[in-house]
């Protein structure tokens, strides 16, 4: 846990976990007004740049073990898994017992344990948001048995080719999907993990080419990173226009223009090391991005607790935005809590009963 950490790339996690909780905090506004859709499309991206972010930090971690004659897929698994699992598991259960609080019932749970909940479905409302761990976890079950039945057998120039002949794959099985089934564009799709697993293909594929083009000047990085800006104001100005439920590029194809939109900016993040902000802001960062996790998992919960108790029901504008202050306050200060006594820890643990993960390269810590 006390490698280096690269500026850049904890700071595109902190964009990601915070695009997520203003998206959230709009919640408490629906009392004054339904017209909200430019605000959610902030969570929306918020988890696309997750996914490609992990894709480039996973991927890294998994190319560099390729290399090494100790790899070892159990190896692997147990360290992303006391990474993810008990955060995850820890908030289903306190997930449970809110719902049991607020509905009156017991919530139909078991598929989340197993990451099962929207696997070829529509993911449930409860525990909604953990619906992109579905997507994470699948990758983090599948990528490295893929390596392991490629190692020593297909050389490793081959990977960029590879991960786009996947990701051409995995779009046209989203293709045939909305072309039988004729989903909507939100539950029914964007939250269906079977087809969303390209967009952290992108991350890998991001991360290769990096790692074929080092050392990457600063130059090139913040050109490929401004086309991707680019095309983030095309996908977004798209998002805000096309009828998402109905229109056949939104349901397919958008998704793949966020995902490479967002995996333009890697590059520059990578070589973005010193931050040159002031250094509150840049402690802020850093913090929110090491919580970012904790932070993910925590929001709603913390929503569904202050709804519990009778907020989102304010009538004006002051009363709203207050409790939407409160509400976000609330959600950092638990994400905060929760890394420190449990999260941390956890991972101390970890680090000091497993063999460490190699750096994947020197630009690519902080995974």
């Amino acid at each position: 846990m006390s490698q280096e950490r690269v500026f850049g790339l904890d700071f595109l996690r902190a964009l990601a976990v915070l695009m997520v909780l203003v998206a959230h905090a709009s919640f408490l506004f629906i009392p004054l007004t339904t017209h909200l859709e430019a605000w959610w499309m902030l969570g929306h991206l918020g988890v696309e740049l997750f996914f490609v972010l992990s894709g480039f930090l996973i991927g890294g971690i998994l190319a560099e073990q390729a290399s090494s004659p100790r790899f070892s897929v159990g190896g692997f698994w147990t360290r992303r898994w006391l990474r993810t699992l008990p955060n995850y598991y820890l908030f289903l259960v306190l997930n449970i017992f809110i719902a049991r609080w607020t509905d009156g019932t017991w919530p139909h749970a078991l598929p989340n344990v197993v990451f099962m909940q929207n696997f070829l479905w529509p993911q449930p409302i409860f525990f909604i948001e953990s619906w992109s761990l579905s997507v994470e976890e699948i990758f983090y079950l599948v990528a490295p048995l893929l390596l392991w039945a490629c190692r020593g057998r297909i050389p490793a120039r081959w990977a960029p080719a590879l991960v786009v002949a996947a990701i051409i794959v995995l779009t046209c099985l989203r293709v045939a999907y909305v072309a039988a089934v004729n989903p909507g564009w939100d539950l029914p799709t964007r939250m269906v993990a079977a087809v969303r697993l390209d967009a952290i293909a992108y991350g890998v594929l991001a991360m290769l080419l990096c790692r074929r083009n080092e050392p990457l000047s600063k130059g090139a990085a913040g050109g490929v990173a401004f086309a991707g800006t680019i095309g983030l104001a095309i996908a977004i100005a798209l998002y805000l226009t096309l009828s998402k439920d109905t229109d056949f590029f939104a349901r397919t194809a958008l998704f793949s223009l966020f995902s490479i939109s967002f995996a333009a900016w890697l590059p520059a993040a990578s070589v973005w090391r010193a931050s040159g902000l002031p250094d509150l802001i840049e402690r802020a960062v850093r913090r929110v991005a090491r919580w970012s996790y904790a932070l993910y998992l925590s929001q709603l919960a913390t929503l569904r607790v202050l709804e519990g108790l009778g907020l989102g029901k304010a009538e004006t504008f002051t009363m709203c935005l207050a409790q939407a202050v409160l509400f976000m306050a609330l959600a950092i200060a638990s994400a905060a809590f929760v890394y420190r006594f449990f999260e941390a820890p956890i991972l101390r643990w970890r680090d000091r009963w497993t063999r460490p993960e190699p750096s994947p390269t020197e630009t690519l810590r902080s995974a």
